[in-house]
């Protein structure tokens, strides 16, 4: 109606065209709003459906990490940690479209409840509750929303669209690093949908130049409240989508990393080939696996192993050459199905080289303790015993000194290591025959004992006919004697804790008069501080005792 001077006709005309033309447009958007609302319950039933699955692909994780949980650990990690983010960033969104929901229609606080995060009303013509989106209102509002998300300043920074922003940028971030860490190439379509799907970044409005809109201004601005409820919606949709992704990524990769085998064969892995009378013969026993398409390379030196053809493994053969033991360094490589990459696994072979010389084998273990007689067995075969010395080093580690029979005794001071070296006479000619390593250790502690239990439902009749507290060493070769020094017992009599100590092993009579007798039924008596010596002299702490009455 700019166009020049108009009759009152033209004017009246232009009137009712104008309120035509709005009409029109309040149909359309009645339209629109209602298609709005048939894509928000698609998107709503769609996020039902990525839930379920991704439920099933959580379960399966679950279930690998039962059988093994070594190999299935960095998934199991990643997956609960991704449940909690994504679920955290969905309930964020949700959020949002309830607080636009109930600022908009002006919902009570009586009138509305809170369940599993999302806000309920009573539906009237239902008679049941129903989620307030389903009940909205004010479907073409277009303030609230504004209001809400992006604020007063046009670029959002003062309205909430710019804290829910800063939430998807950090589930963005993390989630392109979780699929870097299992395996996704940075240029790989997973990584870009990420980025694409959760993109914050300000663009420009479409055939139009000036300043961008920002995330929060084209989400939330200038658009009806159904559309902004949608929009909330859809990204709850990609959200899931993202974490149906990336639980797929790594729950490949449990079975990507595996290795394939084709073939089993038994194999027996002894601990010594060479037993000497009375010690143990120990080995290994099991199956082992491999591929005889892809056939493992080991290399020494250098060179790799040439592979026998009866089993179709390496085989390694080497000349005996100087006494003693023998090391050397080996590598295995494999090809990894994962990455198509040959994988290294260096390992290192030992092996004795031996002739008829020294036999030195302790009659109780490998090991030295302080305070006892250590017996040790000592021999050369073809040398007769009084024709063999043995000799302590360092001298500072103890003695040991000759028994009957071609015993030896072994007395040690501080732990550490020492070695017994020998030598033989061969015709008044003494030869070094080589020497055994021992490690040296302090006594393990005795267990504290009344009436030959450590702890329990007692009789207090019983419990009361005690007469000592005992240190027993239990599973020990040596027979060694502690003798308990001190004692403590205690017990609550009525409202207190009554204690009374003995300065031995005997439980004295204060004890039985002042708590052993007066203790009711269900009663807790306590041994404390217990303290006993041992026969290389030290006081060791046995710990606590708690006996229950019946």
């Amino acid at each position: 109606m700019g166009h020049g001077k108009e009759t009152p006709r033209q004017k009246m005309i232009g009137l009712m065209y104008l309120f035509l033309t709005c009409m029109l447009a309040l149909n359309v958007s009645k339209d629109i709003l209602d298609a709005f609302i048939q894509i928000n319950n698609s998107l709503n039933e769609t996020n039902r459906n990525f839930v379920s699955k991704n439920a099933i692909t959580y379960q399966e994780i679950e279930k690998s990490y039962m059988q093994n949980a070594n190999k299935v650990q960095a998934v199991k990690n990643a997956s609960d940690l991704l449940k909690i983010k994504a679920d955290s960033l969905v309930g964020r969104f949700q959020h949002y479209k309830d607080t636009i929901i109930i600022y908009a229609d002006g919902i009570p606080l009586d009138r509305r409840f809170l369940r599993d995060g999302r806000w309920f009303a009573i539906d009237e013509k239902l008679g049941d509750t129903v989620p307030i989106e389903i009940l909205v209102q004010s479907k073409d509002n277009t303030d609230k929303p504004a209001q809400i998300m992006v604020g007063s300043n046009p670029d959002g920074s003062l309205g909430q669209g710019r804290v829910l922003k800063e939430d998807v940028d950090r589930f963005r971030t993390w989630a392109v690093a979780l699929a870097e860490q299992f395996g996704a190439d940075t240029n790989s379509v997973l990584i870009r949908n990420i980025k694409s799907s959760l993109n914050t970044e300000p663009e420009l409005p479409r055939g139009a130049s000036g300043n961008p809109h920002s995330w929060a201004s084209r989400n939330f601005e200038h658009l009806p409240l159904m559309a902004v409820v949608a929009n909330l919606t859809q990204m709850q949709s990609l959200v899931r989508n993202i974490e149906g992704d990336l639980l797929n990524l790594m729950y490949n990769s449990i079975d990507a990393s595996s290795f394939k085998f084709n073939k089993l064969v038994p194999v027996i892995l002894p601990k010594e080939t060479y037993v000497m009378q009375g010690n143990e013969y120990v080995a290994n026993i099991f199956l082992a696996a491999f591929d005889t398409t892809s056939p493992t390379k080991v290399v020494i030196g250098g060179r790799e192993l040439p592979i026998d053809p009866k089993t179709g493994l390496p085989i390694y053969k080497v000349q005996g050459g100087a006494v003693g033991p023998q090391k050397y360094n080996a590598t295995i490589k494999i090809k990894n199905p994962a990455t198509d990459l040959e994988q290294e696994y260096p390992v290192v072979g030992e092996y004795q080289v031996a002739k008829a010389g020294l036999v030195v084998s302790p009659t109780k273990m490998n090991v030295f303790y302080i305070g006892p007689d250590n017996p040790v067995k000592i021999s050369v075969p073809g040398v007769p015993s009084d024709k063999i010395s043995a000799f302590l080093t360092p001298a500072t580690a103890g003695s040991i000194s000759k028994a009957a029979g071609g015993d030896y005794v072994v007395r040690v001071k501080t732990p550490g290591k020492c070695s017994i070296s020998v030598t033989a006479d061969f015709d008044g000619t003494k030869k070094n025959m080589g020497s055994e390593e021992f490690r040296i250790k302090r006594v393990p502690d005795p267990v504290a004992q009344v009436l030959g239990m450590s702890g329990g439902d007692v009789d207090k009749a019983r419990l009361q006919a005690a007469t000592t507290v005992d240190a027993v060493m239990k599973d020990f070769d040596f027979d060694l004697k502690f003798t308990v020094q001190s004692f403590q017992v205690s017990a609550k009599l009525g409202a207190y804790f009554v204690e009374e100590k003995s300065p031995s092993n005997r439980i004295t009579q204060q004890i039985k008069q002042n708590i052993l007798s007066k203790v009711s039924r269900n009663a807790k008596v306590y041994f404390e501080d217990i303290t006993a010596k041992g026969p290389d002299g030290s006081n060791r702490k046995l710990g606590v005792l708690l006996f229950k009455i019946k």
